[in-house]
């Protein structure tokens, strides 16, 4: 923060943005303070804070996001935040989000036994419901015998998939991302699938399944 207030009024030259305590220190000096009145710039406080989280370590990003729940405990967990499971997810939110409290949308999924979202969203655009639902299907039998439940096999399983189902990996995997996470847009799906462990995630997308089977006979 102290190197984001220090450019409100003040620069190094015309292309430095980031300082660290002891740049601003070393380099700051009074002719460089502007005259005219700063302006308060929120998109790049939140592109410079984002900047800090990228390149910040993952166990003290992990802290971190321990202590801001702690602080601001989550309204849709049904689970207490898990360090060690916390610590693993991290790595993978780390490049997409641009504040702690993005962090709770991304991996609220783990921590929450009902996940809320519409029939519509297990939907890709140019795909229909029917369609939808086979593809979930045949996703949920092909995870069914994957082993160990690991990343690197459930890619290779559902890459192989999209193949035989002649079908680009995509409109495969969306149905399924929403019906892991809750959301189409979420951390790396295979990881993501991993960090929730076998039963969860077969249980979340049976129940996805069912939800297009019930939808379907309900739109006849």
């Amino acid at each position: 923060m102290i190197n984001f207030l220090s450019l409100l009024g003040w620069s190094l030259d015309d292309r430095t943005e980031v300082l660290s305590r002891d740049q601003l220190i070393e380099h700051f000096s009074l002719e460089r303070v502007a005259r005219s009145p700063a302006v308060f710039n929120v998109d790049k406080l939140d592109w410079m804070n984002g900047l800090y989280i990228r390149e910040s370590d993952p166990a003290d990003l992990a802290a971190a996001v321990l202590a801001h729940w702690s602080e601001r405990p989550p309204a849709g967990f049904d689970r207490a935040p898990d360090p060690d499971l916390i610590g693993r997810a991290v790595p993978l939110i780390r490049e997409r989000i641009k504040s702690l409290s993005e962090a709770e949308g991304m991996l609220g999924f783990l921590f929450t036994d009902e996940l809320r979202y519409e029939d519509a969203e297990l939907v890709p655009r140019k795909m229909d419901p029917s369609a939808a639902r086979r593809a979930l299907a045949a996703a949920l039998e092909a995870l069914c015998g994957v082993d160990p439940f690991e990343a690197p096999v459930m890619e290779e399983r559902l890459r192989a998939l999209a193949a035989e189902m002649g079908m680009r990996l995509g409109p495969l995997l969306g149905p399924l991302r929403v019906a892991v996470t809750g959301r189409r847009v979420s951390p790396p799906l295979f990881e993501s699938m991993e960090l929730l462990g076998r039963e969860r995630t077969l249980g979340r997308t049976a129940e996805a399944v069912s939800r297009l089977e019930r939808a379907e006979v309900a739109a006849v």
